[in-house]
C-alpha cells in the first residue's frame, strides 16, 4: 500500500496537537516525534492514534 505521507504527517500533527491544547500535554512528546518521524514511524504512530491508513492511500 502506497501511502500519501504529506497528509498522513499533516493529519496527525493536528491530531495529537489538538490533544495537546486541550488538557492532554502528554501529547507533546507524540507531536514532536511526528515532526521528525521516517514514514514507517509514521505508520506506526497512526496505528497508535487508531488512524484509518485506507484514507491516506496514495
Amino acid at each position: 500500500m502506497d501511502i500519501n505521507v504529506d497528509a498522513l504527517r499533516r493529519d496527525l500533527e493536528e491530531f495529537y496537537g489538538s490533544a495537546a491544547f486541550g488538557g492532554f500535554p502528554a501529547a507533546f512528546v507524540d507531536l514532536a516525534q511526528v515532526e521528525n518521524a521516517s514514514p514507517q514511524q509514521l505508520v506506526e504512530l497512526s496505528r497508535r492514534a487508531g488512524l484509518d491508513l485506507t484514507d491516506y492511500e496514495a
